[in-house]
């Protein structure tokens, strides 16, 4: 058995059902500066403690794993101080907020290598996804040659919650992260260089005063190309457009329906992708897969260590791109 805590109870409450969901799991400890919660989340986990400061969970040595699902800005700190307390890291996205947090990151995962990380790119879960993945390892879309994602969050009043208070927020790093590593995961490919351009036009005259909208588009080395959306002041429901282009085959997945097209005819037969989307129930499994790795590491995470630094290497870049307007090269950590 392994003793979890969890630190942050918005979207971290999705991970404290997935501990509690794993039978080699015991959720010990919950973590939410908001005191005003404490009455609900005792009625939530009755049998799990409920600390109102994170040491609370980082500095227990009876834990160990704990799911970072604070406000974007802790991240590092928290991550950084888990890793020197020898424990197992899960973390919301972003994993942290530049480079150099990045940086400082791997440099404590270096010194304290026992302990894993992994991060809730929850799309790696999906159905479709997973068969869209399959088909394209199998050929049937002959050359993969252009992909095109949006996350489409509908969200706008998410905006101006905590992230409006933040000295700096990134519509790449909190939205166009999901696409980013949805493409990179389905084509197995890590793209070399990136541009980007983004605006606040959504957003104008609120309490946000960053991008809320970017458009990221990757080169990668076979020729492959992505352009890949964050847009977070959209009129639309949540949700996650995928299109991609082969010499075979294209298939499309929108808010309408999901198919593939397989021949160039204005006519052509629409096949249906029937496969569930969002299919949210599990994604449980990205957390299950980390601690089944932990537990075995003959086994495999759906997101390893390496493709939560890939991701974000990726992410940065794209910031800079953003912020010059120039194609910068994507500089790895290996």
């Amino acid at each position: 058995m392994l003793n979890a805590g969890v630190i942050g109870m918005g979207i971290g409450e999705k991970h404290a059902l997935a501990y509690q969901n794993h039978c080699n799991i015991n959720l010990k400890t919950i973590c939410d500066f908001n005191n005003d919660k404490s009455k609900e989340l005792n009625i939530k986990f009755p049998n799990v403690c409920i600390e109102n400061k994170c040491q609370s969970i980082l500095e227990n040595e009876e834990i160990n794993i704990v799911s970072i699902a604070s406000y974007d800005n802790f991240h590092v700190s928290q991550i950084i101080k888990a890793l020197e307390s020898g424990k197992h890291v899960m973390s919301e996205k972003p994993l942290c907020l530049n480079r150099a947090e990045m940086l400082q990151i791997y440099k404590t995962h270096q010194q304290n290598p026992e302990s894993k990380i992994s991060s809730n790119l929850v799309l790696r879960t999906n159905s479709r996804f997973k068969m869209l993945k399959k088909d394209i390892n199998e050929g049937k879309f002959g050359d993969v040659y252009y992909l095109e994602g949006d996350y489409l969050w509908g969200r706008k009043s998410k905006l101006f919650e905590w992230r409006a208070d933040m000295d700096y927020y990134s519509i790449i790093l909190g939205a166009a992260i999901h696409m980013i590593d949805l493409v990179m995961w389905l084509i197995d490919s890590r793209p070399l260089s990136v541009q980007a351009i983004g605006n606040d036009i959504a957003n104008k005259n609120t309490s946000l005063k960053f991008n809320s909208f970017a458009v990221v588009i990757l080169k990668f080395e076979n020729g492959i190309i992505a352009k890949l959306t964050g847009n977070g002041g959209c009129i639309h429901p949540h949700f996650h457009d995928l299109k991609i282009f082969g010499t075979k085959q294209t298939a499309i997945s929108n808010l309408n329906k999901a198919y593939y097209l397989q021949t160039n005819e204005i006519n052509s037969k629409q096949v249906p992708i029937t496969e569930p989307y969002p299919e949210k129930e599990v994604r449980e499994k990205i957390i299950h897969s980390f601690v089944d790795s932990i537990l075995d590491p003959s086994k495999k995470p759906l997101v390893s260590q390496q493709d939560v630094y890939d991701v974000m290497s990726v992410c940065f870049a794209a910031e800079e791109a953003m912020n010059t307007g120039k194609s910068i090269i994507i500089e790895y950590l290996d």
